[in-house]
């Protein structure tokens, strides 16, 4: 990347470090449940997870959103809504109720920022240097994680008041984005079509994606499905060799380098993949859930929550890739906020799903989970996925 792609990169993806800033949150609701007695603890507990619905609502209104502002100013606006919900219970805490709509206010700015930044990326680079981006996304995202969290638990360590203040950083990545990012056009619905002349609405731009979009949508689905199962069974798996919390919780962090180091170097893993990139995923998936299963080791389960992460990186950062490619730039914030829309109904139906098919927690469901990963790889390599979606780029790029 050139100097200035770096800046840009920078700045785009400075809003993926406030992505996973409310699991900071989940490690103090034993502090918050003993300030508010009076309240069920359930409710308290609804901070770990109420800003999902903030999160959906962002995603259903992002498509529109993006004929109403510039993506930048977007962009802009999601991470003020995420450091100003967030503020608030650092300076005002006395109600339970008022901290969990502040927390569904930063689950519609992470929500817009889940989104926008693919299309952020979509718009200011091309190729490999695009893809290269995208990876660096989900590196980013872990990074954050792993920094906030252990930041909130010193900050809250005293007093959980005091965990808010770790949203002040948005501040920061607010400076970041506004002097890093470049302004880009407005898209109207009064724009033309240039290949039909029609106006430019919701169900035409539904109607022209292309086979291959909804391909992608199912293999997020999949994606969903062996994340999803893994991380909801990996602690019951795990209790069953008498492994407690505490080892799960360090086995797992530990296992976030290995998404680190797979978005750092995505550029050099993909000219090995080449075109099967997603498939290699879901192999690794499958890995993960075998170094977990079959072994007792502690280096396994390391290794296995650094194939999982790595998963999540090759075919979460891929995916969205090949989206960008396959849609123009009118496409691409419908198309990507569908996929998010139906990544997060898919993450939250599989526990209910793996139950209605009589598969049970634990062991079972791990093994369902191998199954799924080495079936959806095959797939791909045998259909040769990846390669269909290279030659309509070359088809596009031929055309233009």
């Amino acid at each position: 990347m050139t100097k200035k792609q770096i800046f840009k990169v920078i700045g785009i993806l400075s809003m993926n470090l406030l992505l996973m800033l409310s699991t900071a949150v989940t490690s103090a609701i034993a502090a918050i449940a003993r300030s508010f007695p009076n309240e069920p603890i359930s409710k308290v507990q609804l901070l770990g997870s109420i800003s999902n619905l903030g999160g959906i609502i962002a995603t259903a209104l992002f498509a529109y959103l993006t004929f109403k502002m510039t993506r930048k100013n977007l962009g802009l606006m999601a991470i003020l809504f995420v450091a100003i919900g967030g503020l608030i219970p650092a300076i005002y805490s006395n109600s339970l109720n008022l901290i969990l709509a502040c927390m569904v206010l930063v689950g519609f700015g992470t929500g817009t920022i889940t989104n926008v930044v693919p299309v952020l990326l979509q718009e200011n680079f091309e190729g490999e240097a695009r893809a290269t981006a995208m990876g660096w996304g989900s590196g980013v995202t872990n990074v954050g994680m792993m920094i906030f969290t252990a930041l909130g638990g010193v900050l809250g360590g005293s007093n959980w008041r005091n965990l808010f203040w770790i949203y002040g950083l948005g501040l920061v990545v607010f400076a970041l984005a506004l002097f890093l990012i470049p302004q880009d056009q407005k898209l109207t619905n009064s724009n033309k079509n240039s290949r039909n002349g029609q106006k430019v609405g919701f169900w035409s731009l539904l109607k022209h994606l292309k086979g291959s979009v909804y391909v992608l949508y199912l293999i997020n689905f999949m994606l969903s499905l062996a994340m999803m199962t893994f991380l909801s069974n990996q602690s019951i798996v795990l209790a069953a060799q008498n492994k407690g919390t505490a080892y799960v919780a360090m086995v797992t962090s530990l296992g976030n380098i290995g998404g680190i180091i797979t978005a750092a170097f995505l550029t050099y893993i993909r000219k090995f993949t080449k075109s099967d990139t997603i498939a290699y995923g879901f192999i690794a998936f499958a890995l993960s859930f075998i170094c977990i299963m079959f072994s007792s080791n502690v280096v396994l389960h390391i290794i296995g929550n650094a194939f999982s992460g790595m998963g999540i990186v090759l075919v979460g950062a891929t995916a969205p890739y090949e989206m960008s490619i396959l849609t123009d730039q009118k496409q691409f914030p419908l198309a990507v906020s569908i996929n998010t829309l139906l990544g997060s109904v898919a993450g939250m139906i599989v526990p209910m799903l793996l139950a209605a098919v009589k598969i049970a927690p634990g062991r079972d469901s791990f093994i369902a989970g191998i199954v799924i990963s080495i079936a959806t790889a095959i797939v791909l390599f045998i259909t040769r996925f990846g390669s269909r979606v290279e030659k309509q780029q070359n088809k596009v790029k031929g055309e233009n």
